[in-house]
C-alpha cells in the first residue's frame, strides 16, 4: 500500500462487456471499488459485481 492511502490500487483501467472505462480500481476492507480524482463508488464483493451504470457515472467525473 502506498504511503497515505488506505486502500490498495488494483488496476488503472477497467473493461466490462468490451468497453474500456477510464477509472481506476481499488480494494479496501469492504471490497472492490472504482474511483477517479473526483469520485469514488461504494465497495462491492468483486470487480464483476460493479454495475455498468456505476462505471459510467464514475468515468464521467474524471
Amino acid at each position: 500500500m502506498a504511503k497515505g492511502k488506505k486502500f490498495a490500487e488494483v488496476s488503472r483501467t477497467i473493461t466490462k462487456n468490451g468497453k474500456k472505462f477510464g477509472c481506476s480500481c481499488g480494494k479496501d476492507d469492504n471490497g472492490y471499488f472504482v474511483y477517479t480524482h473526483r469520485a469514488r463508488s461504494k465497495s462491492y464483493e468483486s470487480l464483476q459485481k460493479i454495475p455498468i451504470k456505476v462505471l459510467k457515472f464514475i468515468d464521467s467525473t474524471g
